[in-house]
């Protein structure tokens, strides 16, 4: 058989050559360790190994004897080592900036930044020495600051995104080298630790809830993040994370001046702080999220940290400042929802921000005019207040009667007294017939029949009140209550609604007079009472020819 009648075996022919396709090419081997210590370099940690190592020196040195005994020779030391190695950390970052390492030279400028108010609370710490020393020291500090900072604007213009940024840290600056001046001062004319008036301690507890705000609020300063081709453009966060970074420390600042002159640091002197910077974060959410990812979800989220940061306030010694962040937050979230009116979750935490109001006022303040009112009361007020205003936005009948009932129990909590049923009562009907005015009675069948049927129980409960005893102005105030709602509905609405609502708001105002009166009529002799019947008498005989051709045409 020759090799043409031969079967190929296409099995043992070799595969033709394709020019196109590469050879296999074997992956290079991994070293795993290698791979991580090479992430870890590019990372250079040397530079934060560094800053900590500085850090922990000079803590060791300020706790060692034998070195430099002294407060003053330790507070040198520590303050030349700390501003030479700040001054390192500039050159070098305008040397890196300058042959375009970006990364290394934010990382040296972010460690400035944190290190900038280090001098400061050296200072603070050296409670002992001079008030002269303090006021040198700090302003040296102030104009190194300054020409370093200058001199990272002039030399490494692309890391500072922010022109407004300058004069923001300016003020931070300045705050800082005050405080250390300020408290030294005070402390002179102090007696005692842990003191809870006096200059020294309003001075601390303003500057914790006023001062450190308004520093905190600066943030509102900040120009809109650029968009451009610059790689660091495009880090959103660098001019807030820098501001971040000041107040931090100058909140690390305060505490070790509270630490050295021994005040006590409690929860609500923090709340306003916080309170400022979650406003600050829904105010400011589109410097940190970018238009597209800009959705509801983004701003509810933001939304809803104001509130729990008033909450932090809600302490023992808290409670005024718990009532302006609270009122406050009442006011903010109104404004939102008034403007957006699609916005529920605004709406809800005014409520909320209402409610908590309400539960939070010191006990102290109502004490004169609700004797024996306490915090549990308070609480169960705020909850029956939540439930009329959510009650009071709807136009269901049936969320009415929840309202009434909550408003009667909320009449009885503000008087327990012997009237109690009374006051319950009345709550109750005069919320249950305000209520009546939003509601649609085409809609509902049968709620003008009801609406009648309060009004005259109203009506016969005041007769019964009045009768045992009510003071004169209660049936009063509760009918002109009333009859103030309907007049305001009728002027915006032009529409008077139901005769109902008025004709029972003025009968139950004339209750108190009328008994009033028959209660001197008994004691009038009878000849009097003839006598002014007779003037009556002439007064309606003189109106009925008066008006004799409107009612009778013949």
């Amino acid at each position: 058989m020759n090799d043409e009648t031969r079967p190929a075996d296409e099995s043992s022919d070799p595969l033709p050559f394709d020019p196109m396709v590469a050879p296999p090419v074997n992956p290079p081997r991994t070293n795993p360790i290698a791979d991580w210590l090479r992430k870890l370099l590019v990372c250079n940690p040397f530079f934060l190994a560094s800053a900590a190592l500085l850090l922990y020196g000079m803590y060791r040195i300020s706790m060692d004897a034998v070195f430099l005994p002294t407060e003053t020779g330790q507070l040198v030391f520590n303050f030349t080592s700390i501003q030479t190695y700040e001054l390192a950390l500039v050159i070098t970052a305008a040397l890196l900036a300058h042959r375009r390492i970006w990364y290394d030279a934010t990382l040296l400028v972010v460690l400035e930044n944190l290190f900038i108010l280090v001098p400061f609370i050296l200072i603070s710490h050296a409670a002992l020495i001079e008030q002269s020393v303090v006021l040198k020291l700090c302003l040296f500090a102030v104009a190194v600051a300054m020409i370093r900072t200058e001199a990272l604007r002039r030399r490494v213009r692309e890391l500072w995104p922010a022109p407004g940024l300058f004069s923001i840290g300016a003020l931070v600056l300045a705050a800082n080298c005050a405080l250390p001046i300020i408290y030294r001062h005070l402390h002179e004319t102090k007696y005692g630790t842990k003191l809870e008036e006096g200059p020294a301690y309003h001075t601390n507890l303003y500057v914790w809830l006023i001062g450190l705000p308004l520093l905190c609020a600066l943030a509102m300063l900040l120009p809109k993040p650029l968009n451009d081709n610059h790689p660091l453009r495009q880090r959103r966060w660098f001019p807030q994370a820098l501001l971040a970074f000041w107040l931090l420390g100058t909140g690390a600042h305060l505490y070790c001046l509270g630490y050295v002159y021994d005040f006590d640091l409690k929860p609500h002197m923090l709340a306003p702080s916080l309170w400022v910077l979650a406003w600050i974060g829904y105010f400011k959410l589109t410097d940190f999220v970018p238009v597209a990812m800009q959705c509801k979800i983004w701003r509810n989220v933001a939304l809803l940290f104001p509130l729990p940061m008033a909450f932090i306030s809600a302490d023992a010694g808290g409670s005024y400042v718990f009532v302006v962040l609270t009122l406050l937050n009442v006011v903010a979230f109104a404004r939102i929802a008034f403007d957006e009116r699609e916005n529920k979750l605004a709406l809800q935490l005014a409520m909320v921000s209402f409610a908590a109001l309400i539960a939070g006022i010191p006990v102290e303040w109502l004490m004169p005019y609700f004797a024996g009112f306490d915090r549990a009361r308070l609480i169960g007020m705020s909850a029956m207040v939540y439930v009329l205003i959510a009650t009071a936005m709807s136009r269901n009948p049936k969320l009415g009667l929840l309202g009434a009932f909550a408003a009667a129990v909320g009449g009885a909590m503000l008087k327990p007294e012997a009237d109690t049923f009374d006051w319950a009562a009345q709550s109750g009907m005069v919320f249950f017939l305000i209520h009546s005015l939003r509601w649609q009675d085409n809609e509902h069948e049968g709620v003008a029949l009801v609406r009648w049927t309060v009004a005259l129980a109203w009506f016969a409960q005041t007769i019964f009140w009045v009768r045992d005893g009510a003071e004169f102005l209660h049936p009063l105030f509760m009918g002109a209550s009333v009859l103030v709602f309907w007049g305001v509905h009728w002027f915006i609405k032009q529409s008077r609604a139901t005769i109902a609502i008025p004709l029972a708001a003025l009968l139950v105002m004339l209750a108190s007079p009328v008994n009033l009166a028959f209660g001197k009529l008994s004691t009038t002799p009878a000849g009097v009472l003839a006598i002014a019947g007779s003037f009556v008498l002439f007064a309606a005989g003189t109106i009925a020819a008066l008006t004799r051709h409107r009612w009778h045409r013949n």
